[in-house]
């Protein structure tokens, strides 16, 4: 849930930002209502699909539980991955830091 939820709210923030670009276009009223309507078509159907994405996946982690680390173990090394994922883009769409050059070259204490 806690992945689908981060993913979802990602997406959204993502067509958000671009939507606003546009906002001069339109008077505000009904620029608002235009993005209301798109976030309720986006987040709807995107919140409902990665939900049952997110249950695949983790089902099949536990069913292949027999690897090295177990099934919950694995579940929950999956989970952080996951989590990971989503740090990175969060913090590129954020403060446009790329994550993968900062671990790479060893100065991610700058930044905490």
């Amino acid at each position: 849930m806690t992945l689908t939820i981060l993913t979802a709210n990602l997406v959204t923030n993502a067509v958000s930002n671009y939507m606003v670009s546009y906002k001069n276009h339109y008077k505000p009223m009904v620029f608002t209502l235009i993005g209301m309507a798109v976030t309720v078509v986006v987040f709807y159907p995107l919140f409902i699909k990665l939900e049952v994405w997110v249950k695949d996946i983790s089902l099949k982690v536990i069913r292949s539980g027999n690897s090295l680390a177990g099934k919950y173990i694995g579940l929950f090394f999956s989970f952080l991955v996951g989590l990971l994922a989503l740090f990175y883009f969060y913090v590129k769409m954020w403060y446009h830091i790329d994550l993968v050059q900062i671990l790479l070259y060893g100065n991610i204490g700058m930044y905490f």
